[in-house]
Formats: C-alpha cells, structure tokens, sequence
C-alpha cells in the first residue's frame, strides 16, 4: 500500500507539455547557427512574453512547477517561460535563453530536440524547411512568419505521415493575439504527438488527472478488500425483518 501510495505521488494533478521555442535570424538556415542565437528582435520578445511567465529556473521548486528536464544547477540557462491553467502546465524551451556551450554547441538539442513540436519565429529572408532542428521526436512545428504592419502568418507544418492529425490551415493575426494562437496551436499538436506516440504501447494515452484518478480508485479497492469483515451488530437478537405482517 505504501509503495502504491509513493507512485501515486509520482503523477501530477495536472496535464504537462513541453514545447521548444527558436528564433531564425536574417538569411539563417542552419541549425548549429538557429540554434546558437541569443540576440533576437522586439517582437519575437514580445510574442514570448504573451506565452507565458518568466520564471527561474534555478529558484523555483519543481514539485510545483513543470521544468520540462530543464536543469536547475543553471546548465540551461537561468529562466523561462512558464504557462499554467486550471489542468495544464506547460514548459517553453526556448533556445535564446539557454547558454551557448562553445564546448557543445548542441548542449540546447538535448531539450528542442526531443520536443514534439517545435514554435520557430522565422525572421528570415527565407522559408523555413520542416527538419531544419533535427530530432526523432520532432512532429510538428508552428512556423511564425511576421509580416509589415504588426501581423503574422502562422503556418503548422508536420512529419511527413502526420498531415491528416492536425488543422494545417494558415493564419494571418495580429501581433496582439498571435501568443495566445501560437500557444494553443502548439498545445493541440503536442496533445496530438502524445496519443500518436501512445499507440506503440497497449493502453490508450491517459492524460495524468485521468490516471492519478485511477490510481485513486485502485488504492481504494485495495483498502476494501484487505478490510476485514465488520462484526455482526444483531448482538444475539432475532431477525425482525423476516417478519411479515
């Protein structure tokens, strides 16, 4: 029972998503060189802003905050951004906030690469190439394409085999509104990625409130069946309601 008890401690009572977050510079379109950028435009900075809160890493505690593997000993970096609702936690790797480890430029992979999906800010010159940031996980990336006149084009682009799982529709929005689209988009496709993913294994992907409620359940049946049986309370009476009038 105790050990059934320390696992249920384990799941979250709430859904957690990580989603990364790089910005393309004029003319890039290497990874090592995306990857590597630190320095960004005003409105990439603002559409981070509108995702989520900036926290700190390295002083915040992850019993209440989804840290998404960020290390806290500062080998990512010192913040994020944070988003939280009534049932989601979602963490934001977001690659021009991590140091750049000359040593290991790819030290940032080991998150964005592992993400399954990916926002790119694409302030190039040029279109941005699905599988530009490689990484088996990768399923879709949120491509943000910032336009004159403070709008956006946002476009969803998928694994190939993967088109047909998610509204692929492109968007035109306002500098004002385009976090919140971006962050739902993201959301929809990441949620999308775990059911995919859940199909390798026998049980149907389960969101963590869904699975911590069955934990519950389980422990509780436990509880009943090891009970043992309560005493008879007749205290030698008989049966009156084997009576009939």
């Amino acid at each position: 029972m105790a050990r059934a008890i320390k696992l249920l401690d384990l799941i979250p009572a709430y859904d957690t998503h990580k989603i990364g977050v790089v910005y393309v510079d004029r003319d890039q379109t290497q990874e090592q060189s995306i990857l590597a950028n630190t320095h960004c435009s005003s409105r990439y900075m603002e559409m981070l802003k509108g995702l989520g809160q900036l926290v700190d890493i390295q002083n915040c505690s992850s019993d209440s905050v989804y840290l998404g593997g960020l290390d806290q000993g500062g080998g990512d970096g010192q913040f994020t951004y944070f988003y939280e609702d009534g049932i989601t936690q979602v963490v934001f790797h977001v690659a021009t906030l991590m140091p750049t480890h000359t040593s290991y430029p790819q030290s940032k992979k080991l998150h964005i690469g592992n993400d399954y999906v990916i926002i790119v800010y694409n302030n190039s010159t040029k279109p941005y190439t699905f599988g530009t940031i490689k990484g088996q996980f990768n399923f879709f990336e949120v491509v943000v394409e910032p336009l004159p006149a403070g709008m956006n084009r946002v476009i969803i682009q998928a694994k190939k085999g993967m088109e047909d799982m998610l509204h692929l529709q492109t968007a035109l929005i306002s500098d004002t509104w385009l976090p919140i689209l971006v962050r739902e988009k993201a959301l929809q496709a990441n949620l999308v990625s775990l059911v995919h993913q859940s199909r390798s294994v026998p049980e149907q992907y389960l969101s963590n409130w869904l699975g911590r409620l069955r934990s519950i359940k389980r422990i509780r049946e436990k509880c009943i069946s090891e009970q043992p049986s309560p005493p008879s309370a007749s205290f030698g009476l008989p049966d009156f309601t084997t009576y009939s009038s």
